[in-house]
């Protein structure tokens, strides 16, 4: 039996949608000082000032920008702290998502490295709630002895985890044009994913962790 077509969008949500996709990759290779409105404008075939209409200024577009990857990262990472299961395997799971996620989407690495020592930081926006039950998650597992974590304060270990995926990706394209024996962009995915995997058992303190 065949789905049902889905409805058409109306023609101001597609083009802020390209809008959107095409400021992604402008913001993640130049930054926001180095992007301009007119080259997002041109990467999709309208005027400077056409984004306007959508968008009444480049903060508001990155802001947008930043809103939109937040928003997909996070729903990966909350299906899986959702899952009937464990908190040891809910952990392996969300890191393993969120692995695959960023190499999926680089531009999330190569912004939230950006943010990360930005004195005006837009990321951290929406991620509370999600955070918290993460580290009720956490906290959970360790008083049960579920988990043996190498460090009992939660923080070090999304931030060590944070750290290698995203500069990870971040650096990627980077070595594959350097190095042309470099893995390909799905064998480093996934590789990535499993590093991160292994990582993440060795800092709860699992000598294996299950697989998700």
């Amino acid at each position: 039996m065949s789905s049902a077509p889905q409805p058409r969008l109306p023609k101001a949500e597609r083009t802020r949608r390209q809008i959107l996709a095409a400021a992604e990759l402008r913001f993640a290779a130049g930054g926001f000082d180095k992007t301009r409105l007119d080259d997002v404008a041109e990467d999709i075939g309208m005027v400077g000032s056409a984004i306007l209409y959508h968008y009444p200024d480049k903060r508001e577009l990155y802001r947008a920008v930043v809103a939109n990857l937040t928003a997909d990262l996070l729903g990966a990472i909350e299906v899986a702290i959702e899952e009937p299961a464990p908190p040891r395997e809910r952990l392996v799971a969300l890191v393993r998502a969120a692995a695959r996620k960023i190499a999926a989407r680089p531009a999330i690495a190569t912004i939230a490295l950006r943010e990360a020592v930005s004195e005006d930081q837009e990321l951290t926006e929406g991620t509370g709630p999600i955070l918290e039950r993460v580290i009720t998650l956490f906290e959970e597992g360790a008083a049960s002895g579920e988990i043996r974590p190498v460090h009992a304060e939660p923080y070090l270990f999304f931030t060590s985890l944070a750290g290698a995926i995203l500069y990870t990706v971040a650096v990627l394209p980077t070595m594959a044009d350097d190095h042309p024996d470099a893995p390909s962009a799905r064998d480093a995915a996934d590789r990535l994913e499993r590093d991160a995997v292994a990582m993440a058992g060795r800092l709860l303190g699992l000598s294996e962790p299950r697989p998700v």
